[in-house]
């Protein structure tokens, strides 16, 4: 019988020393498991605000390219302000965050590409820059009395366009200078 005394006043002694180490490891994998999930919802936020911006990328550059589509055409409307859109040379615009003050609404033209999944179609603006004259040999080529009578009238336009993503708040605006 004095053997099973001393079993039975071990058990005694326990004072629940496992259980707190249990509790400890519990709270800690609680712990991690939370900061895996707000992680992964922040890295979820960011692929969204990626593909929102890809979309307005996207956007613009469709809307860059109906732009040099017009300049392409056989004809040009006039860049006299008549028309909107179609300006000439207009002060400020090569200051940087000119045109994200831009009145996007009132001067611009509208494209109705049809694209989808955008929360607005693509706009643009097509600047007159200057037009120059250009004779033989300012190319680098030899001149000779032939080639010196011949001189080219070259217009630059400057192509400004903004795309907006799957929402409002993605905006991209690029641009473009194309030769004519």
């Amino acid at each position: 019988m004095k053997h099973r005394s001393l079993k039975t006043s071990g058990l005694s002694r326990e004072r629940g020393a496992t259980l707190l180490v249990g509790l400890v490891m519990l709270l800690l994998m609680t712990v991690i498991g939370l900061a895996a999930m707000r992680g992964s919802g922040m890295q979820e936020l960011m692929a969204g605000n990626m593909r929102d911006r890809n979309l307005a990328f996207q956007s613009a550059e469709a809307g860059l390219r109906a732009a040099e589509g017009v300049l392409n055409g056989a004809t040009l409307p006039a860049f006299d302000g008549t028309q909107v859109g179609y300006v000439q040379d207009i002060d400020g615009s090569k200051r940087t965050g000119f045109w994200n003050s831009y009145n996007w609404q009132a001067g611009s033209v509208l494209t109705n590409m049809g694209l989808d999944r955008v929360a607005a179609q693509p706009r643009f603006v097509i600047e007159e820059v200057s037009s120059t004259v250009v004779n033989a040999g300012a190319d680098g080529s030899g001149i000779d009395f032939a080639s010196s009578l011949k001189s080219e009238d070259v217009i630059y336009y400057r192509v400004t366009s903004r795309g907006v993503g799957g929402t409002q708040n993605a905006v991209v605006i690029v641009q473009s200078t194309f030769k004519r």
